[in-house]
């Protein structure tokens, strides 16, 4: 069964709040590069990219600055017209000498629902009423160096059933990354790393939410994101 149709999306420009946007520090997408990953035992989900050795031009941008995210689709145009995603995102970063492999990945961001009704407030929703951005705050403690950030755009509207019980369903995962060269004069490491093939382990033979139940609040697996301050 082939994917069902709809806007599907990628990571398209990166900007400091205010600044330029700039196209050149995500790592290469496939052919179709606005197609999502379903499988969550497949090491795609980590990135999307079938070139993992990190050699795209880094991003700079100092610890504590507010970082933009663009989506497009493959028509260059808002992804959330028609039949859009429907999720949360949620940024994570990896020392970029880790490769991205393994236990490495600590959750910065993160923005579900408010939970008071079906469907409501998503971050899909405020990316769409904010023009196709959304901004969050790189720590502005944590140690000077080049970064991998992963992006992520998750896609409930199927995840009514799981993978395993039709392979073409299930959540859709638009991550996408790029390399950071983040400055500062900060001293602290990211907490609690994870590997980010365990946090979607658990949800191949298990739905991960069904949207419109009544159980409207959304908890995003994996660790509570990092904090400023926090030890």
């Amino acid at each position: 069964m082939a994917l069902s149709v709809k806007s599907h999306t990628f990571a398209e420009f990166v900007s400091i709040a205010g600044g330029d946007a700039k196209t050149k520090p995500f790592l290469p997408r496939y052919l179709r590069p606005n197609i999502p990953v379903v499988d969550v035992q497949s090491a795609d989900i980590i990135c999307r990219s079938p070139d993992m050795t990190f050699k795209a031009e880094p991003f700079t941008i100092e610890a504590g600055k507010e970082i933009h995210i663009t989506w497009s689709d493959t028509k260059k145009t808002s992804p959330y017209s028609g039949n859009n995603p429907t999720g949360p995102c949620v940024f994570w970063l990896s020392p970029l000498e880790k490769k991205g492999v393994g236990k490495v990945w600590s959750k910065v961001h993160e923005y579900t629902n408010d939970g008071k009704a079906a469907n409501s407030a998503w971050c899909t929703s405020k990316i769409a009423t904010d023009g196709g951005y959304y901004g969050f705050t790189i720590p502005e403690d944590i140690i000077p160096g080049k970064y991998l950030l992963r992006t992520e755009l998750i896609d409930l509207l199927e995840s009514y059933v799981s993978n395993y019980e039709d392979y073409a369903m299930g959540a859709h995962f638009y991550s996408d990354c790029l390399v950071l060269d983040i400055t500062g004069s900060g001293n602290s490491t990211l907490k609690n790393p994870v590997s980010i093939m365990d946090v979607y382990k658990p949800f191949y033979k298990k739905a991960m939410f069904p949207i419109g139940s009544s159980d409207n609040k959304f908890t995003l697996p994996g660790p509570a994101p990092y904090t400023t301050g926090k030890p």
